[in-house]
């Protein structure tokens, strides 16, 4: 990290603006406070995508995000130690967002991770969590009966306890908090605006080069041009950027025109299914953590009962049983995470995509799962039973692409299911990325092209899109 910070005057002799963010989920909205609070004087940054369609029906919208919904699990722990760090950075900085926006989204609940003892995932995780300083208690069967009598695990089960910095977030409210922030505490001289419209394109424009060193590559003057880009809107406006920086996830490749050629992004089926509960329910249920269960013939996350903004409070489980009940367990330590396996299916183009979301998932997966929450929580009586679609971006490497596309044009995609607890970071990375430097702690100023000193776990190449 450079000790002082002069940043480079930003390119917008030809641009309204000095960085255009497409995409106002989660990625995009932390991407937008980091660049808000972080870019030099003079810049201009917007941050470009629709808010959540309100009062209609999964089928009448025509505006998608997996952000459309109140629990995530959050959690320090991760069998991947890559995951785990950019948990533990975003996390690092929830109460930071909070207070800086005045939105509340982190419940401290605790978060427990279950499977067969000795099972691999259950391995890592706890080697990880000892070796990044997390607190944690591995429970045996006896433990977690006692501990937990309302839920019920398969004989043999272990655990491991995750008390403090986990739990869950509100995805909705996360984003609203970090545009927020973004608006409350833009750095002075750094003008900040939220365009709540849908980008149909973007389109790359030559343009002559601007005075100075580009902040982003460090070419010297007049070496090469420097594109422009015009970002096209639903509503026929068109926004002129210097760079422009996609976190669109899923959509990344389409239906909306914004990369010059796909990246390589595979899109996938996710769904949940949510129990409405009663007030007898819910209060037997107090207490509970956030839950990932992970067995040879099938998976889960649970989600403990939430307050959602409609009135109702919904205990969520997202999963589904494994057809190769012959695999071992060290081989569906990660079946949720496997392209094509454990209840998902691939969605090759936009088209299905659309479709998929509109649907509102499988009846059959619904169906399933239910079965499968009345299994991991007896007694339940639902007073209703809906069902969610999403979908998962997921990246060749299981890491999030993060970097130039080419040009002065940027990406951030490819959450592999992990991405909503460690967004904050991975938008970091992206506006540190898109904009090359970036003010930082008591006048600091951290670039791009320096490495990470504090872990070479997120080396800039390990998640280069191109």
């Amino acid at each position: 990290m450079t000790p002082a910070c002069s940043l480079i005057q930003p390119q917008c002799e030809t641009a309204d603006y000095s960085l255009v963010i497409v995409g106002a989920g989660l990625i995009g909205s932390a991407a937008a406070r980091h660049a808000a609070l972080g870019a030099a004087p003079g810049s201009r940054i917007a941050l470009v995508g629709p808010s959540e369609p309100q009062g209609r029906q999964p089928g009448e919208w025509g505006v998608f995000g997996a952000h459309h919904d109140e629990g995530r699990i959050t959690r320090c722990t991760d069998p991947d130690p890559t995951w785990a760090l950019l948990a533990q950075r975003s996390i690092d900085r929830y109460a930071e967002i909070e207070e800086q926006s005045g939105v509340q989204f982190f419940s401290e609940v605790g978060h427990l991770a279950v499977g067969p003892a000795g099972a691999p995932s259950l391995v890592a995780r706890a080697a990880n969590a000892a070796a990044q300083g997390v607190p944690h208690e591995l429970l045996d069967a006896a433990a977690l009966r006692e501990r937990y009598p309302y839920l019920s695990f398969p004989a043999g089960a272990a655990g491991v306890w995750e008390p403090r910095r986990s739990g869950h977030i509100s995805a909705r409210r996360l984003v609203a908090a970090q545009i927020s922030a973004a608006q409350r505490c833009v750095r002075p001289g750094v003008a900040f605006e939220r365009v709540d419209e849908s980008a149909v394109a973007v389109e790359e424009a030559a343009a002559k080069a601007a005075a100075g060193t580009d902040q982003a590559t460090g070419e010297a003057e007049g070496e090469a041009p420097a594109p422009s880009y015009r970002v096209l809107l639903r509503d026929g406006r068109e926004l002129r950027a210097a760079r422009v920086l996609l976190c669109c996830g899923a959509f990344t490749n389409g239906p909306s025109r914004l990369v010059p050629a796909p990246l390589r992004l595979s899109n996938f089926t996710t769904q949940t299914v949510h129990f409405s509960l009663g007030d007898s329910d819910a209060a037997r249920l107090e207490g509970m953590p956030s839950v990932i269960a992970k067995f040879p013939t099938w998976w889960a996350y649970l989600l403990p009962p939430i307050r959602y903004p409609d009135g109702r409070t919904v205990l969520k489980l997202g999963g589904a049983r494994v057809e190769d009940a012959s695999a071992p367990a060290a081989r569906l330590d990660a079946a949720d995470r496997t392209p094509g396996r454990g209840g998902t299916r691939p969605l090759p183009e936009p088209s299905d995509l659309l479709t998929w979301y509109r649907s509102g998932g499988d009846a059959a997966a619904r169906c399933e799962m239910e079965g499968m929450l009345h299994e991991l929580v007896p007694g339940l009586q639902p007073l209703e039973v809906r069902s969610d679609a999403c979908a998962n971006c997921r990246t060749e490497t299981g890491l999030p692409l993060v970097g130039k596309v080419r040009g002065q044009l940027y990406a951030a995609a490819g959450g592999n299911g992990l991405a909503a607890k460690s967004s904050d970071e991975i938008g970091r990375l992206a506006a540190l990325a898109a904009l090359g430097s970036l003010c930082c702690g008591e006048g600091g100023l951290q670039r791009w092209q320096e490495p990470d000193y504090e872990s070479e776990l997120l080396a800039r190449e390990r998640f280069a899109p191109c």
